[in-house]
């Protein structure tokens, strides 16, 4: 509920939440292994703009991990069992909690992701904090892998244009590669919120071709 609540306040007010929070932690939290305890300006934090979060669509980090363009270490910042059950590919498991007692690399491209904006937004302020330069949050975390990349919608109608079908192909493509399954509009289930989880494993590689009028596809 309180997840819910805050989820739903604007922006800069979610920012500014949370930059409160994280001072009120430099202030009353060390660090565990004995650390210079981090320090943080509230006031400061909170006059950032959401805009200044750069933040990374989940089709463009799926494209890229099937080019082999993937550029960035993909954090995911979620606890050890549900990374278990399920992560990204090629991602690694760093909790929100150890973010800075991490082996990151403060000149690194780093992707944050967690099951949603919040605690990547959190994490990215705490290495931000410490000066940590090439910091994004992948837009929607695990939420929106599941519902635009594993499990994505298919509104094709029964005489789908040729825009239509490559639209579909490649949703199908990028899924199966993945591991998901299209989500069918008759299904009545867009989010593919009851869908089983892929199991975990190392895809292969996949071409997604260009739209043409005679391709073969799986239909509606």
């Amino acid at each position: 509920m309180i997840l819910k609540i805050f989820a739903e306040y604007p922006p800069r007010k979610r920012l500014g939440l949370v930059a409160i929070l994280l001072g009120l932690i430099s202030i009353f939290a060390g660090n565990p292994n004995g650390k210079t305890m981090t320090k943080i300006n509230a006031q400061e934090i909170s006059m950032i703009s959401s805009k200044e979060i750069t933040k990374i669509a989940v089709d463009e980090l799926a494209n890229d991990i099937i080019k082999s363009k993937f550029d960035y270490r993909l954090i995911d910042l979620r606890d050890a069992k549900d990374y278990s059950e399920y992560n990204i590919p090629s991602s690694e498991n760093i909790e929100v909690d150890q973010i800075l007692n991490s082996d990151l690399e403060r000149n690194e491209n780093i992707l944050l992701y967690s099951d949603n904006d919040i605690e990547s937004t959190q994490a990215w302020f705490l290495l931000k904090t410490q000066d940590y330069k090439g910091v994004n949050v992948l837009r929607g975390g695990i939420e929106s892998w599941k519902k635009e990349i594993l499990f994505p919608a298919c509104s094709c109608n029964k005489t789908p244009t040729i825009e239509q079908k490559h639209k579909h192909d490649k949703l199908l493509a990028i899924s199966k590669f993945f591991g998901g399954s299209m989500n069918l509009v008759s299904e009545n289930n867009t989010d593919g919120q009851n869908r089983k989880m892929p199991v975990i494993k190392t895809p292969a590689k996949v071409t997604l071709k260009k739209a043409n009028g005679k391709k073969k596809r799986e239909g509606c």
